[in-house]
């Protein structure tokens, strides 16, 4: 079943005006990344979320990485209005490959372990959450994301509904020439460029997206780096967040 046939009878509950403007605009691109009102793509949380996520717009925490400005916008695909207070958390790897708040494998470049791990649990870089405004805007500032084999350079993000729910769970990714030009500057060079250069969908087997739907728009600011993107969730009963992958077109 194609997803936007399943979104239009959804639209067809809400009303016919808000579904207008859901079939109007999901077929326009959008230059944050995600068109309006279109549900982001889905993908796995992964193992390195945690409980514990600090309410606060920067993420630095002392982190020798290069700075990057997060510019996220919440939107309801349903009303295809923004959704103020839904909780924004995201968590990365800072510029070593390491996160924080967990105890890290330590990994060569060609993804062998080395001896030991890394406890990082008393820590809190590059992971925190936002509280979307009435606009449904968060940002985040935090540090280039480094990269650890054998994964494409990633962002992950959970939106919690403002009331109750499901939770919206995706990852965001870097591209390759972001990452290139970043990883021969100070502090990242010594690691060299990330050798595993897939495509975000190469990676997950839950994953699809259209084109442009997960990857960050990433441009050069006054202080390092900055994107802008857009974060469309269904919030209607007891479900929010991303349809099933089996709503998606094979």
């Amino acid at each position: 079943m194609h997803r936007r046939k399943v979104i239009k009878g959804l639209m067809a509950l809400a009303g016919s005006a808000g579904a207008g403007r859901l079939l109007a605009q999901d077929a326009a691109p959008s230059a944050t990344g995600a068109g309006s009102c279109r549900l982001i793509s889905q993908d796995v949380t992964g193992p390195f979320h945690t409980e514990q996520y600090l309410e606060r717009s920067n993420l630095m925490d002392g982190q020798k990485g290069v700075p990057l400005t997060l510019n996220f916008h919440v939107r309801d695909v349903l009303t295809c209005n923004p959704l103020a207070g839904a909780k924004v958390l995201i968590w990365h790897a800072n510029n070593e490959g390491h996160y924080s708040g967990v105890e890290n494998l330590m990994l060569n470049a060609d993804g062998t372990a080395q001896e030991g791990m890394l406890d990082l649990r008393d820590e809190t870089f590059c992971r925190g959450m936002q509280t979307s405004d009435k606009q449904g805007r968060v940002q985040f500032v935090t540090s280039f994301p480094g990269w650890y084999f054998p994964r494409t350079t990633h962002i992950h993000l959970k939106v919690y509904p403002p009331g109750f729910g499901e939770v919206a769970t995706t990852q965001l990714y870097l591209r390759n020439e972001n990452c290139d030009e970043v990883y021969a500057t100070k502090n990242y060079r010594h690691r060299g460029p990330n050798p595993t250069r897939r495509n975000p969908g190469d990676e997950s087997g839950i994953f699809s997206y259209d084109e442009g739907d997960l990857w960050l728009n990433i441009v050069k600011d006054a202080g390092g780096y900055a994107a802008t993107h857009e974060l469309g969730v269904i919030f209607y009963g007891g479900m929010f967040g991303e349809l099933p992958d089996y709503y998606r077109p094979g």
